[in-house]
This record gives structure tokens, sequence and C-alpha cells, in this order.
């Protein structure tokens, strides 16, 4: 399968590895010149739990795929389309698996609705330096779910076959509301702690925190038409968090490195929906601020 994708940061680079060591076709693009010539030059390198390392070539000139995946940070994405535009052909599906709210109106914006189908994603790993990536040992195991929406059937069966399990789900607008409830929460909170996942979970007052987040999301999903169950986020996150361990969610990674982060598209934004809605989300609010106020350092 050619498989076109546009991020190669951590998640876009695990994905790529993980489909090219299956042999699939992989063109792998980004803005940086720096991280896309050590690739060129290198191969993607993956940095494994095992502490071995495993190269495998992609390439990286543009050119038309089956299935572009979107993995760059929210507030790149209609950018991100437009300059992904050489890797379309006519039957080309879009997907993303990006954390935070609007990602899909922004590519049905660029590539029109037809051809963007939402995914969503619990694979975890951080940057490993140029050409590099770490991938966490949840993922490696194959404890990671890729969610994607129908018409991308062959494309999951590709994933779980080089081992990101990837189960397809009609219902599109839980699929993001749930990813946003685990990297919207998560994310933001070890980051304003200045912690791991698995830390934060660990630490009581850090989880019940965890846990209003969790709560306020779920009630503003809901009063957009999601019918997401508060027992049912919170279930899904007591699923997922113990397994990650001392891995660090990528919003955490940024503000320790000095980037600009996603919060606009998470806390931010679901206090934002929960005015309009009239459904209180303070903690949203005051967790979304004090990553702002992290970021304006």
């Amino acid at each position: 399968m050619r498989v076109g994708i546009v991020g190669a940061g951590a998640i876009g680079c695990t994905y790529g590895w993980f489909l090219a060591r299956a042999g699939h076709e992989v063109v792998l693009v980004d803005v940086r010149e720096d991280q896309i010539a050590a690739i060129a030059r290198d191969g993607l390198v993956a940095e494994l739990p095992d502490r071995t390392e495993e190269a495998v070539g992609v390439e990286t000139a543009l050119k038309p795929v089956e299935v572009v995946l979107v993995a760059t940070k929210s507030f790149a994405t209609e950018e991100a389309a437009r300059d992904a535009w050489p890797l379309l052909g006519p039957e080309t599906l879009v997907t993303t698996v990006q954390n935070g709210l609007g990602n899909v109106e922004a590519l049905q914006r660029v590539f029109g609705a037809e051809r963007v189908v939402p995914g969503s994603t619990t694979v975890a790993a951080e940057p490993g330096g140029l050409g590099r990536v770490r991938i966490a040992e949840s993922t490696m195991a194959g404890r990671s779910k890729t969610v994607l929406g129908p018409g991308l059937e062959a494309f999951a069966s590709a994933l779980t076959a080089a081992g990101l399990p990837a189960p397809i789900d009609p219902e599109v607008e839980l699929v993001i509301w749930r990813k946003l409830v685990l990297a919207g929460s998560m994310g933001p909170l070890s980051a304003a702690l200045g912690l791991t996942v698995g830390a934060t979970f660990r630490n009581e007052p850090a989880r019940a925190l965890l846990r209003r987040l969790i709560g306020e999301t779920a009630a503003v999903a809901r009063a957009c038409g999601v019918p997401l169950a508060d027992e049912d986020a919170w279930a899904l996150a007591e699923a997922t968090f113990p397994s990650l361990g001392d891995h660090r969610a990528s919003i955490a990674v940024d503000i320790a490195e000095g980037r600009r982060t996603e919060i606009d598209a998470m806390c931010v934004e679901v206090a934002r929906l929960g005015r309009e809605h009239d459904v209180p989300a303070p903690v949203n609010e005051v967790v979304g601020e004090l990553v702002r106020a992290l970021e304006a350092r």
C-alpha cells in the first residue's frame, strides 16, 4: 500500500516506521528540512524499548498515494493540508490521528468532505532527535489502538498487520471526543505538573483533577450531541494511562522544549464550547490557562 504521512514528528514517524517495516511504500513529508534530510540520508531510525535501534527506508519526495495520514500539530492542520496536495490522486482518502478538536473540519475545507475520514489513536512515542523516534513500550507491544472511520478498511488492515491495531468505528464524532478525553486531559495536566503520564496517574490529587477534567469534557461532548457518558470516559482513561508508564505526553514535551502547544484545540476549546452550551468547565479553563502561561515563558 502507498501511504503518505504529513508530519514527521514522533507520531507520524511511528506510523511511517511500522508501515515501512511491514513492506508498505511510505512517503514522509514535513516542513522541517533538517528532519527530512536526516531521514533521506540515514533512514527513519526507531529507538525501541529494549534499547535497540532499527532503521527503515521511507521516501520523502511528494507523489500520489492511496491514503494520506495527517499527524501534524493541530494549529498547523490547514497549512499542512494545502502543502500536501501533490500526495493526492483521484481516489486518495485523507485521515487524521491528531489531537484536539477542529482537525477534521480543517481538512474538509481543503480537500472536501468526501475525501476526509476521521481517526483517533493512542499510539505513544517521543522525538529521538533528527530522523529518529523513541517508540513507547505500549505501542511496540501492540497495546495502542488506531480507530478509523468507515471507508478505510484496507488501511486499517495494513496498520493492524504491521503491529498497530486499527479497528473501524462508524461513530465518527464519538471517536474524536474519546481521543480528546485522553489527550486533552492527561496531556495538559501532566504538562502543567511537569510529570510523566504514569506519575500523574499515580498521584492521587492529580488523578482527582484528571477525573474532573474528563467529566467536564464528557459533559461538553453531550451538550454538543455526542453520547459520551462520564463512566465510559473514565473507564477509557483507566484502561489507557497505566500502560503508558513514564511516557511523556506530547504537550509536556513541547512545553519542556519551548515549542508552541496544541492547548487551544484541547482544554481551551472545551471551556469555550462549555460556555457556548452553558456547561461549566472550570478545571479545563484553569488548566488551559496554566499551559498557556507555561507556553508564554
